[in-house]
């Protein structure tokens, strides 16, 4: 009965030692995920079929702006005056002259008139929120920039993302008024 067990635990160590020696010299490949540079990492992505996007781009994307595509249509275009010898920042240069000069032609007295308007709605104005199971902070923060609670839906995400309130969200309605920070309403809608 010795000799056996002997034996077999003899076997069990050659085996071992066999497939140790195949992963060493055939099993792992030369280079890893962790050994890529992110840029050949995004080529290999996207050579499957997926995007790449970036903080901006995605937090555009999950608010439901159009943002993502006019930055892509600019960097397009940059990208074909490169191709044509010409220089990217001359034309925006150029651009934004042709923005500054008419913009230099507008009433002030207009301007005023319209912002003085403008701040006496945002002080009146009080909205109700109600959060129903199962939306996003995206939603939640594009349904307060229409309603002008917040001005930047994408910034106010981005805020609730980044101090964690996504995830506190209660399911309520809260009544918010124009002019409470961003701190103040993520406070209001996570109680």
């Amino acid at each position: 009965m010795k000799q056996s067990v002997r034996s077999f635990a003899i076997g069990l160590f050659t085996a071992g030692l066999l497939l140790l020696g195949g992963i060493f010299f055939f099993g792992s490949p030369d280079s890893s995920v962790e050994d890529l540079a992110a840029e050949d990492l995004i080529d290999l992505v996207e050579q499957k079929g997926y995007y790449v996007l970036n903080k901006e781009e995605y937090i555009a994307a999950s608010v439901g702006r159009d943002d993502s595509k006019t930055a892509s249509s600019e960097i397009t275009s940059e990208e074909g005056n490169e191709e044509n010898g010409q220089d990217p920042s001359n034309e925006e240069d150029s651009s934004n002259n042709e923005g500054k000069e008419e913009d230099d032609t507008d009433d002030s007295d207009v301007e005023s008139s319209s912002e003085e308007e403008e701040e006496e709605e945002e002080e009146n104005t009080s909205y109700t929120l109600s959060i129903k199971e199962g939306m996003a902070s995206s939603d939640i923060s594009s349904v307060l920039e229409k309603n002008k609670i917040i001005k930047d839906a994408g910034n106010f995400n981005e805020y609730l993302i980044d101090n964690d309130y996504h995830l506190k969200v209660q399911i309520g309605e809260y009544e918010l008024k124009t002019g409470m920070s961003q701190y103040e309403v993520a406070e209001a809608i996570t109680k």
